[in-house]
C-alpha cells in the first residue's frame, strides 16, 4: 500500500468512527451489454441520506459550501492550490476529492495544475484507481465548487472500470490519437496516454503537467468538433474520466435519464461513473429498471448527445 493510500485509509477509519463520514455499503450486480459488464450498485440507505441541520433551511443550504471551510475530520492532505478531502457520503471506501482551496466553478475546464494533482494522486493511490470530473450543470456534479474525484477500484475485478473493455477493442491504439468506440451510440472521445513517457518523466512535474494539459485540451477540441457536427446545443456539460491508460470525454445534454418499470417512470441521475459503466441505484424500483433495461448504451445516449443520423 502506498503512503497516500495508507493515509487515506487511516483518515477514513478515523472519520467513520467519529461519525464525520458516513459509509453506505451496497450490493453489486452485473449486466452484460455487448461485451461490457455494467456494475449496478444498489444502496437503499442512500435514499435516506441524513440532512445536516444547516440544510434544513433551503436558503442557507443553497449558500453553504462544504469545501469552504472543509470539515477538518475529512481533510487528508494540504497541497499548494488544492486539498485532498474524504467524500463525506461514501459508497466506495477511501473515495477522495481533489478540491481547489479557493472557489473555482465546477463549470470550468481542468487546468494544468488540476490535471497534474489528479494524475499524481490517482497514481499514488495505487494501481487500481480512477479519476473523474463532472463538469457543468448537466454532468451530475453534486457541488458547484470545483472538485475532481478519485476512487479505488476492485483488484479482483481487474482494477479497471467496465468501459475499459471497449477501449481494449481498439486495434493497436496509438498514444495521443483520438478514437471513438463504435458500440457507443452517443458523442464521445477517448485518447490513449503515453504510459512510457509518463513513467519516464514521473519525477519531472512540468513535463507531466504540460503533457496532460495538451492531451486534455486536444480531447476537448475533438469533442467540440463532434458536438458541432451532431447538435446545436451551446451550453456545455461533460464527464471526464482518466485512468493510467486513457482519457475519456462524454458531453451531456441532461443529468437525468428516465426509465420505465412496471408502467411507471423512474428517474436515474447519471454522472461520470455511469459512463464508465458503474451505475448507482437508490431504490428497488430504480435497480430493477436498470437491470431490466434492454440497452443501457441507449439509456446513456438519452442523457448524452446521440450521434446524428448519417445520410
Amino acid at each position: 500500500m502506498t503512503d497516500l493510500a495508507e493515509l487515506v485509509e487511516q483518515r477514513f477509519n478515523e472519520a467513520l468512527a467519529s461519525g464525520n463520514l458516513l459509509y453506505f455499503p451496497g450490493s453489486i450486480s452485473k449486466k452484460d451489454v455487448q461485451g461490457m459488464q455494467f456494475e449496478i450498485t444498489f444502496v437503499p440507505s442512500l435514499a435516506k441520506k441524513p440532512v445536516s441541520k444547516s440544510d434544513d433551511n433551503p436558503v442557507k443550504a443553497e449558500k453553504r459550501n462544504p469545501f469552504l471551510p472543509p470539515d477538518p475530520a475529512l481533510v487528508v492532505k494540504e497541497l499548494e492550490e488544492h486539498r485532498i478531502l474524504l467524500n463525506k457520503f461514501s459508497v466506495v471506501p477511501h473515495h477522495i476529492l481533489i478540491v481547489t482551496k479557493e472557489f473555482k466553478d465546477q463549470g470550468q475546464p481542468l487546468y494544468p495544475a488540476d490535471l497534474y494533482v489528479t494524475w499524481e494522486n490517482m497514481v499514488a493511490m495505487g494501481p487500481a484507481a480512477l479519476g473523474f470530473y463532472n463538469c457543468g450543470p448537466n454532468s451530475g456534479a453534486s457541488q458547484p465548487h470545483k472538485h475532481i474525484q478519485i476512487i479505488p477500484l476492485h483488484i479482483k475485478d481487474g482494477a479497471q472500470p467496465p468501459i475499459t473493455a471497449l477501449y481494449n477493442e481498439i486495434n493497436n491504439p496509438k498514444p495521443s490519437e483520438v478514437y471513438t468506440l463504435h458500440k457507443l451510440p452517443y458523442v464521445h472521445a477517448i485518447m490513449p496516454l503515453d504510459t512510457k513517457f509518463l513513467e519516464e518523466k514521473k519525477d519531472q512535474q512540468e513535463a507531466v503537467m504540460e503533457y496532460l494539459h495538451q492531451m486534455y485540451f486536444g480531447l476537448l477540441d475533438a469533442m467540440f468538433q463532434q458536438i458541432r457536427e451532431n447538435t446545436s446545443q451551446t451550453k456545455l456539460s461533460y464527464n471526464f474520466i482518466m485512468t493510467r491508460e486513457y482519457m475519456f470525454l462524454v458531453p451531456r445534454s441532461k443529468e437525468i435519464a428516465v426509465l420505465e418499470h412496471d408502467g411507471q417512470q423512474v428517474e436515474h441521475s447519471i454522472n461520470c461513473l455511469g459512463y464508465a459503466g458503474m451505475m448507482l441505484a437508490k431504490t428497488e424500483q430504480e435497480r430493477a429498471a436498470i437491470e431490466q433495461h434492454p440497452d443501457l448504451f441507449a439509456l446513456l445516449a438519452t442523457a448524452g448527445i446521440p450521434w446524428a443520423p448519417t445520410e
